[in-house]
């Protein structure tokens, strides 16, 4: 059998360490080019989200307004999806309905 040197350890060594690093910063580079592919998905995705989002409030108020009868979980639902609208950059007429309900005190 062969002696293995301390100079081929070493150079086994950096070897991996530079394959290692290579692959890195493939993956990187992949994962740049993945992310700006997928961002006007990712655009279209959270537009249409404030949009689903806006109907439903604007119907969950509306319905609050003229005091029709809202049981527990969609109370839930209406905190849960106001949350989220604002998560994605919802502001406007929904936040002014909700101030004057809860003024109202029917919120």
């Amino acid at each position: 059998m062969e002696n293995i040197t301390l100079g081929q350890i070493a150079t086994a060594f950096a070897f991996l360490i530079g394959l290692i690093g290579s692959i890195e910063m493939l993956m990187l580079r992949v994962n740049k080019k993945i992310t700006k592919i997928l961002e006007p998905i990712n655009k279209k995705i959270d537009n249409l989200e404030l949009t689903t989002d806006k109907n439903f409030l604007v119907r969950f108020l509306s319905d609050v307004e003229q005091g029709s009868q809202i049981d527990e979980i969609e109370w839930e639902r209406f905190y849960e999806t106001y949350k989220r609208y604002h998560d994605l950059g919802g502001n406007s007429y929904i936040d002014h309905k909700v101030s004057k309900l809860k003024k109202e005190g029917k919120i």
